[in-house]
């Protein structure tokens, strides 16, 4: 370590400058100096010279090696000087004065150059920690993007194969493998059968082409219902197929494909080299399964619907029979609701025998809400629609529970004549439960995002933003003691006071945008007031607000949900509008508070489905309808280019 210390530059450099300060102090003293230049005004020159080279190495050296190094300096300058002091000086004390105090200013020197190295590392730390938040968001968006591609590939047809083909060249394509298989589980032999492949060869295919349940990999997988990371699978003792070590698969991660609970399939992804699979792999790929696994069940509904017409035109009987082992109960009802016919599925859903349904009317498995909607799609005459879980459609069981149920309700016509209805139920309660949980999965989420905002804001407000204040008026005090320091001294303290200043106005500027403290103490009004006022001041953008109704706070969560929404189409506004001018109303209603954003800017065309937002790029507006969603608000966004945009957002109180 010393030998490197030796080796750098800066030492080197450190001591030729504390060299040409010691010959230039102790000149009168050195005869070869005096020979060659016995005009020169020594005596003047040394004295002014000399301080300015004893200062510049205690700098250079804190600068260098930190503040070790500029108190090294420092002791050593010092000693440099007592010779002097002791032995030169006619005037001994106040030259041992003037060394003392030479050795408390490089201290000095040396602390506040170690307090701004100090400054500045936490300032790149926070730098890089950010840089580490948008890359992950980054990342984020990305696989959101990967996964709504493969949602969209697999989601175009109910062919299988071409489903197959579709998702397996998409799983390639996301998770940059050399391998990748689809098997599907055969429920009749118990086995997995190869579905689709890519990167492989014919001898491969055909080694593993049928496996086990509880065989191999898969076969595992398949098991135990969770995904599977293996190192080098052409060296793992669980090997069961030679073939795998002969065409050189090493690094593998098989994840299962379910449906409705239920394994019926796998999709093994391997290299011919080492690879270490993460866990957000593993998850990614199980996701994609997952929608693979839908997908193919889809196929096969449909395949099973096509089977159906078919045997419909043969025979009444098979009908029956399909009609009978239906998973989802349908019933056949009169005009007037009376049940007629129903199967086994209609047994389990309500807990009646199908003789006791046949002696009512399907009226009476509704009740409230349920049951108006019940009889609006009876007496009104409309096509075909499918009552969705939103609808919150609840059938009254017969023990006195309620299922949440997805309602599909077809006239039935013989000619021109409606004769009846038939009513297809499923239930979804545990579908709605499992979107209840994500939805306040992604609550959690966006609370603990705000939570670590707030925390950061503090952070750089209470501690970065502080220690700065601290430096800048410590290099003002300094500043202020002109006589006791040179000019260039006086200069780099100057720009250092500049430097110190400029990085707190910026870690004040990070801080109120991360979580402005205005929403906090004062409320939404004066932080939207602000927003509008940081547009106009950094646009050059006319902006006018308007508050109607006798204003209230909101809670906590509805408050912040109306600011972030706010500053997302501020930022929108300001970096992609190109817009003149902006008008935002704020109405406290009675019931609902409601924002009015509009710009007179180049605006965009809006995709005619909300899934084709995230395709388009137009992630910012989903992100926006998923945080007033989640606190019982909506957002609409309406925009035509060279027409402006106008955002909407009402928020229940």
């Amino acid at each position: 370590m010393l030998r490197n210390f030796y080796r750098s530059p800066h030492f080197w450099g450190i001591v030729a400058i504390m060299l040409i300060g010691a010959t230039v102090f102790y000149s009168n003293h050195i005869p070869f100096i005096k020979t060659i230049f016995p005009q020169l005004p020594f005596h003047y020159i040394r004295y002014s010279t000399y301080r300015i080279l004893s200062i510049i190495p205690v700098a250079y050296a804190a600068f260098a090696f930190r503040l070790k190094g500029g108190i090294i300096t420092a002791v050593v300058i010092s000693l440099a000087l007592l010779p002097r002091a002791l032995f030169f000086s006619t005037e001994v004390n106040e030259a041992i004065i003037e060394t003392i105090a030479f050795f408390f200013i490089g201290l000095l020197v040396t602390w506040l150059i170690h307090r701004q190295q100090l400054t500045v590392s936490q300032l790149e730390k926070t730098r890089q920690e950010l840089q580490t938040d948008i890359q992950i968001i980054k990342e984020n968006e990305k696989l959101l993007k990967a996964m709504n591609q493969i949602s969209s590939a697999v989601s175009e047809s109910l062919d299988l194969d071409n489903v197959l083909n579709r998702a397996i060249d998409n799983v390639v394509d996301v998770m940059k493998v050399d391998v990748a298989l689809i098997f599907l589980v055969d429920e009749k032999t118990d086995e997995l059968t190869l579905a689709s492949h890519r990167g492989t060869v014919e001898e491969l295919e055909r080694g593993v082409d049928r496996l086990k349940v509880g065989e191999g990999f898969n076969g595992r997988v398949v098991e135990s219902g969770k995904h599977l990371i293996i190192e080098d699978a052409s060296q793992d003792p669980r090997l069961t197929r030679e073939v795998i070590s002969k065409f050189n698969i090493r690094s593998t991660l098989i994840v299962p494909m379910s449906s409705k609970n239920k394994v019926n399939g796998t999709i093994c992804v391997s290299m011919h080299s080492l690879r270490s699979f993460q866990q957000e792999e593993a998850e990614l790929l199980t996701a994609i399964a997952n929608q693979i696994g839908i997908a193919i069940e889809n196929a096969h509904l449909y395949q099973q619907q096509q089977v159906i017409t078919q045997q419909l035109q043969i025979s009444e009987e098979r009908y029956r029979g399909l009609f009978e082992n239906s998973s989802e109960a349908i019933f056949m009802c009169s005009t007037t609701g009376r049940i007629i016919v129903t199967n086994r599925a209609c047994e389990e859903l309500t807990g009646y025998y199908q003789e006791e349904l046949l002696n009512t009317t399907i009226y009476q498995l509704f009740s409230g809400a349920s049951l108006k909607k019940i009889k609006l799609m009876f007496t009104e005459e409309i096509e075909p629609v499918l009552l969705k879980e939103s609808d919150e459609i609840l059938l009254s069981r017969k023990d006195g529970t309620e299922a949440s149920i997805e309602l599909r309700i077809s006239p039935l016509f013989r000619g021109n004549e409606k004769i009846g209805f038939q009513v297809i139920a499923r239930d979804v309660t545990e579908e709605q439960q499992l979107r209840k949980n994500m939805d306040y999965y992604i609550k959690q989420v966006t609370r603990a995002q705000e939570d670590e905002r707030l925390r950061i804001s503090r952070e750089l407000h209470d501690d970065t933003a502080q220690a700065l204040a601290s430096l800048s008026r410590s290099l003002d005090s300094l500043i202020s003691r002109k006589k006791e320091f040179t000019e260039p001294v006086i200069s780099e303290l100057v720009k250092l006071h500049d430097t110190a200043d400029l990085a707190l106005e910026g870690v004040r500027r990070y801080s109120q945008y991360l979580r402005p403290s205005i929403l906090d103490d004062l409320g939404l009004v004066p932080a939207i007031e602000w927003l509008v006022a940081d547009l106009e001041k950094g646009s050059n953008i006319a902006t006018r607000v308007t508050i109607s109704g006798d204003r209230y706070r909101l809670v906590p969560e509805k408050e912040l949900t109306v600011f972030r929404i706010c500053q997302e189409v501020v930022s929108n506004v300001r970096r992609h509008s190109e817009a003149s001018s902006v008008e935002m109303t704020l109405d406290y209603g009675a019931d609902a508070l409601t924002l009015i954003v509009n710009d007179n800017g180049k605006g965009f065309s809006l995709p005619e489905r909300t899934s084709d937002l995230a395709i388009s790029g137009k992630l910012g507006i989903i992100g926006m309808r998923e945080r007033a969603r989640l606190v019982g608000g909506t957002l609409i966004v309406q925009s035509d280019r060279d027409k402006g945009t106008t955002v909407t957002l009402r928020i229940p109180n």
